[in-house]
């Protein structure tokens, strides 16, 4: 056999083991895809599993096409069948985000740990959120006009970074398809303003001259259905907790009073006894809602 002949038998051969490997990856890929995972703790965190090997190919097509099926199948149709008409648009729009937002993180996280051989996500079921109040600002959040199983869980990682730590969160999710799809955080993605609504800068409803008044930091909201008029106000807190000093900065002037009183009967996080901060200043701006009444069917609050 001449040196051209066993050349070009070793490149034909070549070619014919890189398209088989093509063929292969792509096979792989598409039995990732078409995977079936239970309906568990041991099936999210299989699915979780596969996806970090997929990572670990760093072949950005083929985590782009992983990542994707993190979504719900059209979710634009589903968010269409379990929203009401008038919020459908602003809650596809907000799905698209958080997923993106969600994608994004897994793969940072898996990018950055999956280099370490011992790394896995181990996943632990974690407790559901309280259900949505109609009262205040949780009053205003949409929801689905339908029950949606929702599942939240708690994902660790096995390794700890010298310099990016220790990831750990909440996400929750709905099972469609043989597999989990992601809805949000600890709270689903039309419901992450209770993060803030339900946390430290928030103030608990009260009534007010027989209308609901709530505050909390840093909010933009414009008056609208449900909300009849809304007041900002810039605190100054002092160590204990109580408010010191108080600058309206817009606002019914009617209203004004009623929020002034409500901020100052209120209580705020006090500062740590730590001499460091003893000349801290803590400066906040609080939107007070007044929220309209809301009527029975006989027309009475």
């Amino acid at each position: 056999m001449s040196l051209k002949r066993t050349v070009l038998r070793v490149v034909f051969c070549g070619i014919i083991f890189a398209v088989g490997s093509v063929a292969r990856t792509q096979q792989n890929i598409a039995t990732q895809t078409a995977k079936i995972y239970a309906d568990s703790r041991i099936g999210i965190e299989e699915q979780f599993g596969d996806l970090l090997q997929v990572v670990r190919t760093n072949n950005e097509a083929s985590i782009h096409k992983a990542l994707d099926t993190l979504g719900i199948p059209d979710s634009n149709g589903w968010v269409a069948e379990h929203f009401p008409a008038e919020s459908v648009s602003q809650e596809q729009q907000a799905y698209r985000q958080a997923l993106e937002k969600f994608q994004s993180h897994v793969w940072w996280v898996m990018g950055n740990f999956g280099k370490h051989p011992d790394f896995v996500l181990t996943v632990e079921e974690s407790q559901l959120a309280a259900p949505l109040s109609d009262v205040g600002f949780e009053g205003l959040v949409p929801r689905p006009k339908d029950a949606i199983k929702v599942e939240n869980y708690r994902f660790v990682s096995t390794v700890t970074d010298p310099k990016l730590g220790k990831p750990k969160w909440v996400s929750s999710f709905v099972y469609i398809d043989g597999r989990f799809r992601m809805l949000g955080g600890t709270y689903p993605f039309w419901a992450e303003t209770l993060t803030a609504s339900r946390g430290p800068m928030s103030l608990p409803p009260e009534v007010i001259g027989g209308r609901t008044v709530q505050a909390e930091a840093f909010r933009n909201d414009t008056n609208g259905p449900g909300i009849d008029a809304i007041v900002h106000i810039e605190i100054e807190l002092g160590h204990d907790g109580k408010v010191k000093k108080m600058k309206v900065r817009s606002g019914d002037s009617k209203f004004i009073p009623d929020a002034q009183r409500y901020l100052e009967e209120a209580e705020f996080v006090k500062l740590p006894n730590d001499p460091r901060l003893a000349n801290a200043k803590v400066v906040w701006d609080m939107e007070v809602v007044f929220f309209t009444a809301k009527t029975s069917a006989a027309g009475k609050p």
